[in-house]
């Protein structure tokens, strides 16, 4: 069998994930950060503001509030607890590729993006995911 390059195009290499993880964690602050200043002003309220009339804000009209977007954007929030690390995972996709914030005991936000044997991280500093973060944090927390 031979592999036959058509001419004029460039052979496709699949980036890693090293490379990819810092554009998926800016979408993902662009898109956060678009939703929060768009939900966070009331309903009735919106439509005031020319800027949130466009094709742009649309989509954003379908959720209650911020609480709302945020919770139907990721798949679950979850303890995990496997060999060393003991961490809140917020995941937001999964198979290939996959991708989720990781709140460890210490404090520290990490944003994953991962494929198939292959991971990256960036440090998160943020303080819309932070927050994002904490308040799933408290909300899973056992009632005692």
């Amino acid at each position: 069998m031979e592999t036959i390059q058509a001419k004029n195009t460039e052979p496709r290499v699949e980036k890693s994930c090293a490379v990819l993880v810092k554009k998926a964690y800016q979408d993902h602050l662009k898109d956060f950060t678009k939703a929060k200043n768009f939900l966070d002003i009331d309903k009735s309220e919106r439509n005031k503001f020319e800027e949130f009339l466009s094709d742009d804000y649309q989509e954003l009209n379908q959720y209650e509030d911020f609480f709302d977007y945020v919770n139907q954007a990721g798949l679950c929030f979850d303890r995990v607890k496997g060999g060393r690390e003991v961490y809140w995972r917020w995941q937001l996709s999964w198979g290939g590729p996959s991708d989720d914030f990781r709140l460890y005991d210490n404090g520290d936000l990490e944003y994953w993006y991962l494929d198939w044997g292959d991971g990256a991280c960036v440090n998160v500093k943020d303080e819309i995911f932070q927050n994002i973060m904490e308040n799933f944090k408290d909300l899973s927390q056992p009632c005692d």
